[in-house]
């Protein structure tokens, strides 16, 4: 529908209104249709709602006129008090009118930022890797989104880096932050593959924010090559990943602290080597964090879970293990459920 048509049935619908709840008024006449006058508030509410603030203002005056020629044709008791009383409750419709409208405007774009943050932090497609299968499944939590990434991409050496990220905290500014740390891991990837070098140097990029006191988030990041049986990783206080198909979690080197913690970083790089056709899972606590009659899911529970379907190609496996732990929880889940995999192709 034109614009100019959708304004003009909108107007069509204010005076057509304010029309009727005046010809309502003088056709019953005297005090007896002086309640009637209240029902002005229609025309203010709808108005208020299409138009904004100035509709408000120039809509309480029309039902102050509207009100006054109505007088004028059948005197109303009481005449100035009756005034301010419709005065004050045709302004407080139009109040509460804007405030809805401005707040369900600043919530649409709330959702639409937030829509644009997850497509960012978790594409729903995949860059072509080098002799890999690799896809990734996400769920976000009952708040809408809190701070699960993953990336995948191709190292400048022709390798495949996988990084999986999660922010402490919830809500949007997790969100945001998750989505600047991603980019500047992103970044990073496209100079150099060292698992450990790019824990650092995002860790750095972390610390070096402005206003970015007290931000953490853990991560993962793995270095994987097909035509290689040695896997890279070094890891930020997140939970270390897990060897397929036997779901085995995978033993770390050295210590481990979250992105943000302090400034020297000090992770170093694991080599891991997986025999013929291994994958590697990588994984957020929201895939373990799950509940059921109050029970965690926990590591165990999700291999359990999993077990059936590591042979399988690596999108079939994603899709089939989201529906499994949304299928074993009983309540809408609270943190984000990330889960990426990688196998030789």
């Amino acid at each position: 529908m034109p614009r100019s048509e959708f304004n003009a049935r909108r107007i069509a619908w204010v005076g057509g209104t304010a029309l009727a709840v005046f010809l309502f008024w003088a056709l019953l006449g005297g005090s007896t249709g002086a309640g009637v006058s209240f029902f002005y508030a229609l025309p203010v509410g709808l108005g208020t709602w299409w138009w904004g603030r100035r509709a408000a203002a120039v809509l309480v005056l029309a039902a102050f006129a509207l009100y006054l020629v109505g007088d004028a044709i059948h005197p109303v008791q009481y005449f100035w008090s009756g005034l301010v009383v419709r005065g004050i409750a045709f302004a407080a419709v139009g109040a509460l009118t804007v405030a809805a409208r401005e707040r369900i405007t600043v919530l649409e774009h709330s959702a639409e930022e937030l829509d644009a943050i997850r497509a960012a932090l978790t594409p729903s497609t995949l860059p072509q890797l080098h002799g890999i299968d690799a896809a990734a499944a996400f769920v976000p939590s009952e708040l809408g989104l809190s701070g699960d990434f993953y990336l995948l991409t191709n190292g400048p050496d022709g390798s495949t880096v996988a990084i999986v990220g999660d922010v402490v905290g919830h809500g949007p500014a997790a969100a945001r932050l998750a989505t600047f740390i991603r980019a500047r891991f992103a970044a990073f990837a496209a100079n150099t593959a060292d698992p450990a070098e790019l824990l650092m140097l995002a860790n750095g990029a972390l610390i070096d924010r402005p206003g970015g006191a007290d931000e953490l988030v853990s991560a993962v990041c793995l270095r994987f090559r097909a035509d290689e049986p040695t896997v890279s990783w070094a890891i930020a206080g997140h939970p270390p990943p897990l060897r397929l198909p036997h779901l085995e979690e995978l033993q770390r080197e050295g210590e481990t602290f979250l992105l943000g913690a302090r400034p020297e970083l000090g992770v170093t790089n694991t080599e891991t080597v997986l025999d013929g056709d291994d994958g590697v899972l990588i994984y957020t606590d929201g895939a373990t964090d799950v509940r059921c009659g109050g029970a965690f899911l926990g590591l165990d529970g999700l291999s359990r879970l999993l077990s059936p379907l590591t042979s399988l190609p690596a999108a079939e496996m994603m899709t089939r293990a989201e529906q499994a732990i949304l299928s074993w929880t009983d309540v809408p889940i609270r943190d984000d459920l990330c889960l990426v995999v990688l196998k030789p192709d």
